[in-house]
């Protein structure tokens, strides 16, 4: 079962930045277009509620096929437009920035990674045409699932031992936790922080796994779902619970740059050893007591929502899948002139311009590429994408989407004036009120 969910809120109307100064930008009610529809984008800028004149605004345009275009023009009475349409299935965004009337720019403060910052007062909106019929461009390994056979096999060998060190977090009086390491063919182990409700018996309770997304980091304990054991793997393999010195440190030297380690060799590139320590993650929870023996959720966003499909895909007994923005999506596309998801192994930006080593990475990355997961999924999946996500764009996502086979249940939730932060509202919601329902049905309240 296949729904399009197209979210009205935000792109529709005003999105507010500062005490005085305000968007209006849409695209005529709708952000799905057909090929060579007619696509409109309007923009005023408000002040006070009312139209900003003599103030300016540049725009940037981006889309497929090397569409790149720049201006700028005044704020009067009436709305800038810009009409266009595309004759290929794929994507378009446009981003405006607001300078005052003798061109400097104008600022407002925004909350950024738990901080506050002060930066240039932008916004923009995005359209996909004909995304249904997105895929990917380049051809899948013939021995796709061999070489994942190969990779079970060696992680098969390695028994599933675990190291369990008992923690206590703030504000976890109701869980038991652990600091765990799982042994791991590839090198590293399973890494991460285990939670299961204090009570509960014996094949009793749903089990939950999430990754991260990209960067390092320890795992955090996931406290805020009292129906469910949940496992919070951290991408690395790495130590958890250190300092923020630690961890920087890491990422500035071990990990620098991780994304791209080995990515001219398919049996040692970086992203394979992630999906096996994936996979050994499922083994364990399978291990534990206390699951039910039924329900098996993983979920994660960004490189974590690669690492969910990837569960989903590498693992039968996934059962729901939950991914929002996922990277590592459709790494061929720029072969169709668009952007391939994070972390981009050819840039959209090198299309027409490929070298000699863009052309050999892209056959060897594909082992990794959850356009071809997405093939092998048979949980139901929530996806999440935004239509200004410049860093997973909504093309790769879609380009996944679109390859999970039919019959299998499947939603996506696009945001079209959401960039990296477009929420997965329907799986999170979903994620919610299954944990909230299980902890009911076990008397508790």
């Amino acid at each position: 079962m296949k729904k399009l969910l197209l979210l009205a809120i935000m792109w529709s109307g005003i999105t507010v930045f500062a005490a005085k100064y305000s968007w209006e930008i849409n695209t005529g009610g709708k952000a799905v277009f057909q090929k060579n529809e007619k696509i409109t984008f309007s923009c005023q800028l408000l002040k006070d509620g009312k139209a900003a004149i003599g103030d300016q605004v540049s725009f940037e345009i981006r889309g497929d096929n090397n569409i790149h275009k720049k201006g700028n023009f005044k704020i009067s009475e009436t709305p800038w437009t810009y009409e266009t349409s595309l004759d290929f299935s794929g994507w378009l965004f446009i981003r405006f920035s607001a300078f005052d009337s003798e061109g400097k720019k104008i600022l407002h403060d925004v909350k950024s990674r738990g901080k506050m910052v002060t930066r240039q007062l932008s916004d923009g909106i995005g359209v996909l045409v004909e995304p249904e019929k997105l895929q990917p461009p380049m051809p899948e390994p013939a021995d796709f699932d061999a070489f994942w056979a190969a990779k079970r096999a060696e992680l098969d060998k390695v028994p599933v031992k675990a190291v369990r060190v008992p923690f206590s977090p703030k504000g976890g009086k109701y869980f038991n936790c652990w600091d765990i390491k799982v042994d791991c063919a590839g090198g590293r182990p399973v890494s991460g922080y285990l939670c299961i409700p204090k009570g509960a018996k014996p094949k009793s309770l749903p089990v939950a796994v999430r990754f991260h997304g990209a960067g390092v980091r320890s795992a955090n304990a996931v406290l805020y779902y009292r129906g469910l054991i949940v496992l919070d793997v951290n991408a690395h393999g790495i130590a958890n619970g250190r300092d923020a010195a630690f961890y920087s440190d890491l990422q500035k030297k071990d990990l620098n740059n991780y994304h791209a380690r080995n990515k001219l060799d398919r049996n040692k590139g970086y992203f394979v050893g992630m999906y096996m320590r994936v996979m050994r993650a499922l083994d364990y929870v399978k291990t534990l007591p206390e699951w039910d023996g039924k329900t098996l959720i993983v979920f994660g966003g960004s490189q974590g929502g690669a690492q969910s499909l990837a569960a989903a895909a590498l693992d039968k007994d996934v059962t729901h899948c939950i991914a929002g923005v996922p990277a590592l999506c459709d790494h061929g596309g720029v072969l169709a002139e668009r952007s391939a998801g994070w972390p981009q192994f050819v840039s959209w930006f090198r299309i027409g311009k490929m070298t000699a080593e863009d052309r050999a990475v892209l056959p060897e990355v594909a082992y990794v590429d959850c356009a071809y997961m997405a093939r092998r999924i048979k949980a139901k999946t929530y996806i999440g994408t935004g239509f200004m996500d410049y860093v997973c764009a909504p093309t790769s996502v879609f380009a996944a989407y679109n390859n999970i086979p039919a019959g299998t249940e499947k939603d996506i939730v696009t945001t079209p004036d959401k960039a990296h932060n477009a929420p997965n509202t329907k799986g999170m919601k979903w994620l919610a009120d299954f944990s909230a329902q299980v902890f009911k049905s076990q008397g508790k309240e």
